[in-house]
């Protein structure tokens, strides 16, 4: 293990960097035999939306059963829909934002409820994954991140505008709310006051490692459709309100620009 450990900081800077392109090495380099053994171009899912003329959006219900395959635009050929989205998440969270710590939780990513955009293009007969994003049911709410010490901050200022509390009351089977019952509360306490307002737990879920891929000429574009398709799959679905985490400031701003 010494060596093994000498060889990756020689070769990669660090273990973490050798185990993020070791990850991404298997999925890319599964033995071919395997990788189209249920290969079938035909399979196709006639119950997905399309947005804007060449776009679809679906809400997969497992993503783990799903035999479809897609294009990604880290691999040169197709993989099943659950590895091509645990590819892409490995490529855009880890190995571009550096963020280690979810090399322990790539199972999350490769099965459960997803939502994914995707178009076909002239050139390939599979799909290619514009964009996906993990969708937890409040069954598992002990499993949210949005609820999780990692992502709270004692210094964070919460928007407690009464229009949108408001506005949020109307939109949703939750109990009425006002400003008051929310003054000088913690983030922590105001988010869990949120939930447990609503009143049908079945219209609530959370939507986390939201991923963007394709041309970056069109990332603002497909960040654009990735979140509208999101929306209006959940809102299909009969979901009224979403938990999320955002750390992308152009996402920050959409929504503040939406207001109510």
């Amino acid at each position: 293990y010494f060596h093994i450990e000498q060889m990756a900081i020689k070769v990669f800077g660090c273990l973490l960097k050798c185990s993020t392109e070791f990850e991404m090495f298997k999925l890319i380099h599964k033995p071919m035999s395997v990788l189209h053994r249920h290969l079938d171009v035909t399979k196709k899912n006639s119950t997905s939306a399309i947005i804007d003329e060449k776009y679809h959006y679906e809400l997969v219900q497992d993503i783990s059963t799903d035999e479809r395959y897609f294009h990604t635009e880290f691999s040169e050929h197709p993989l099943p829909l659950s590895d091509a989205i645990v590819l892409i998440n490995i490529a855009t969270f880890i190995k571009e934002h550096k963020w280690y710590e979810m090399l322990n939780h790539l199972e999350i990513s490769s099965k459960g409820e997803h939502f994914i955009l995707y178009q076909y293009t002239d050139n390939n007969i599979y799909p290619t994954i514009i964009s996906s994003a993990l969708i937890q049911t409040t069954s598992n709410k002990h499993d949210w991140l949005f609820f999780d010490n990692f992502f709270q901050n004692t210094k964070w200022k919460p928007n407690l505008n009464a229009d949108g509390l408001l506005s949020l009351s109307h939109a949703t089977s939750m109990s009425p709310l006002a400003r008051s019952q929310f003054v000088d509360k913690s983030s922590t306490e105001i988010e869990n006051d949120l939930f447990y307002s609503i009143l049908d737990k079945t219209k609530a879920c959370e939507a986390i490692r939201l991923t963007i891929s394709g041309e970056k000429s069109k990332a603002n574009y497909h960040l654009y459709l990735a979140q509208k398709g999101l929306a209006m799959a959940l809102k299909e679905s009969g979901r009224d309100i979403v938990f999320t985490i955002i750390e992308k400031p152009a996402m920050v701003l959409f929504y503040q620009s939406m207001n109510l």
